[in-house]
């Protein structure tokens, strides 16, 4: 295989599609060397590395649909909308992971985070996932939805402030082709952050360049995917993406919808195999 990349976007529990398209890799082998995600793209990519195909059903499906996962529940136990540690908890109880065969595993991994104090993303290997869970926390800590985390002696949360697709990053770990999975359907448009949103950065962080990271993010997400186009044009780039609106939102808790939306990134992309082989070079 050529060195190939799978650049994993979050958006809460929208990553039930992309549960569904890393099942069908896994079921078809099909192993790229190395991925990258952030917020919840990187609790997904976790049981890929670990070749762990039932963990991607509870990671997509299970967790998001239990008390505590997202709500009131998760306001009155955690102090945040969506309960990560209760759907880490979950995650670890129902399958844990392989940690064996994830340190072992021929995929390597990146986690970012967004660094509170210095303001810029950082990039975790592999090695800094434990038991603890608290990189991957983290990088699931939605700002204004949840707390920060402390990892490494610093303060840190979603690397989707600035990184919503890790492109670059995968670029700078010598991918050559990249296997974007993105969770938004085709002609999404970011819109710019609200202006209440601004305000309450301002009163939550007190920290100017946090809140200017944030009404700049739409930009940054166009420059993204502006260079994501750039690619799949040279050949460079396949895009898994829905190709259907099942009117799922990172919010979507209810696993009578969540089956449906995971279902579709498996079988969108089992129509895809022979491509994606090709693209891979297998």
């Amino acid at each position: 295989m050529e060195r190939v990349s799978i650049v994993a976007e979050g958006g809460g529990t929208k990553i039930a599609y992309t549960a569904g398209v890393l099942k069908c890799l896994l079921e078809n082998e099909i192993y790229v060397p190395y991925c990258v995600g952030i917020s919840a793209g990187a609790e997904v990519l976790l049981p890929y590395v670990s070749r762990q195909i039932r963990r991607l059903e509870v990671t997509g499906i299970d967790a998001p649909s239990q008390p505590g996962a997202v709500g009131l529940s998760a306001i009155l136990k955690e102090g945040s909308i969506f309960g990560i540690e209760s759907t880490n908890n979950y995650i670890e109880k129902e399958t844990p992971l392989d940690f064996d065969t994830f340190y072992k595993s021929s995929t390597e991994m990146d986690t970012g985070l967004y660094n509170m104090e210095k303001h810029v993303i950082e990039y975790f290997d592999k090695s800094y996932v434990d038991r603890s869970m608290t990189l991957i926390k983290a990088s699931c800590a939605l700002m204004l939805l949840t707390k920060p985390y402390t990892f490494q002696g610093k303060k840190y949360f979603d690397a989707g402030l600035v990184d919503m697709i890790s492109i670059e990053q995968a670029e700078k770990k010598g991918c050559t082709k990249h296997i974007v999975i993105s969770t938004k359907e085709e002609g999404y448009i970011r819109k710019k952050a609200p202006g209440y949103q601004l305000l309450l950065s301002n009163l939550v962080y007190r920290d100017k360049q946090i809140t200017d990271d944030l009404r700049n993010r739409h930009i940054r997400y166009n420059e993204q995917w502006a260079h994501i186009d750039k690619l799949q044009a040279e050949g460079k780039a396949l895009i898994l993406r829905p190709q259907k609106d099942l009117g799922i939102t990172r919010y979507t808790t209810d696993p009578k919808k969540l089956k449906p939306w995971f279902q579709l990134g498996y079988d969108e992309t089992k129509e895809r195999l022979d491509e994606i082989r090709s693209f891979c070079g297998l």
